[in-house]
């Protein structure tokens, strides 16, 4: 099993209608396409007769049809027409690859394994109280030039907000907080303990005073990171970002915004989207920043401390599906006093 066996989102729904869309997840260029029965379907975006890129093309009878010669592929990759040999005309037993894709809380859903047989016994992660009556949701989708792993650290980084999110999203006052980092074989956490309300933007608009925040940040393996802050049962936030492996230093995440906010939900959702779609644009550019140090360098040389609190359990996690390594079992609990 590697970092390919899992599912990537490649598109939102409402973006594939009626023509073909082109794709890249782990430096693999695809189509993706529905089939005359409305079903997305995913193949290597490549025609067998001369390979040209199907996404180039468009779809016709429910097959994806090559731009050059007219060549249609269905949904599993197989020519099914061939127009220069006639209506009549068997069509050549050639094919392209296909990838198992689902479809599921508006976003499409592709395997990129070898083995896509091992797909049917995964299902995509599902987004916390996407539907649910009393919660709010808007998506961002992003383009990032950067690792997975440095995206995944990023949302889950404290430390980086004072300094990149200066103002907007915490106070420059200086707190001491204890962090309760656990991990299983599928995710690590940090759950924080008696964070206080801080004096910046997004908190003076948003929540309320006098409470504290339940604030927990969790990395689930391969590719999600979820943050919630909740303060009272009618106002919990969750933010939560799917990433999507263009190539080596190319991501598109996926952030799922979820909210509960009462009765003024839809309200709040007019600057709420506004300010989050400025903070996502800061870390786009300090992590396109820190990617082309990484570039210039010839890689990365990082130094560690113990209050980067899921840095290392990320990278780790993360090398251990690669190499198709067992992760290990539960660790213990560690504590770990934090400034910001």
């Amino acid at each position: 099993m590697s970092l390919r066996d899992s599912w990537n989102i490649a598109a939102q729904s409402r973006e594939l209608r009626d023509q073909p869309l082109a794709r890249t997840l782990f430096d693999t260029p695809l189509v993706i396409f529905r089939d005359a029965s409305g079903v997305a379907q995913a193949l290597l975006d490549r025609c067998a007769h001369r390979n040209m890129a199907l996404s180039e093309g468009k779809v016709n009878a429910g097959c994806v049809e090559c731009p050059y010669h007219g060549w249609r592929y269905d949904g599993a990759g197989h020519c099914q027409h061939v127009p220069s040999l006639g209506d009549n005309a068997k069509p050549p037993r050639v094919s392209v690859r296909s990838f198992p894709v689902v479809e599921q809380q508006g976003f499409i859903w592709v395997w990129m394994g070898d083995d896509p047989t091992t797909a049917a016994s995964s299902r995509p992660y599902e987004f916390a109280h996407l539907d649910d009556r009393g919660w709010t949701t808007f998506v961002m989708n992003t383009r990032f030039e950067a690792s997975v792993e440095a995206c995944l650290e990023n949302f889950l980084d404290c430390p980086h907000t004072v300094y990149v999110h200066k103002g907007w999203f915490r106070s420059p006052d200086t707190r001491v907080l204890r962090a309760h980092v656990t991990r299983d074989a599928t995710s690590a956490c940090a759950q924080f303990e008696g964070e206080p309300i801080s004096t910046s933007v997004v908190s003076k608009l948003l929540f309320p005073k006098g409470k504290e925040v339940v604030h927990t940040d969790r990395f689930i393996l391969p590719n999600v990171s979820r943050v919630d802050y909740a303060f009272t049962p009618e106002r919990h936030f969750i933010i939560t970002s799917q990433c999507t492996p263009i190539s080596e230093h190319e991501s598109q995440v996926y952030t799922v915004m979820t909210y509960a906010f009462g009765k003024i939900g839809w309200l709040v959702r007019l600057f709420f989207e506004p300010l989050s779609r400025i903070i996502i644009g800061q870390d786009v550019d300090v992590l396109k920043r820190m990617t082309r140090q990484l570039r210039r360098f010839g890689g990365a040389q990082f130094s560690h401390v113990e209050t980067d609190l899921l840095g290392l359990h990320i990278q780790g996690m993360r090398r251990k599906m690669e190499r198709g390594e067992p992760q290990d079992a539960d660790a213990p609990g560690r504590t770990i006093e934090i400034r910001f």
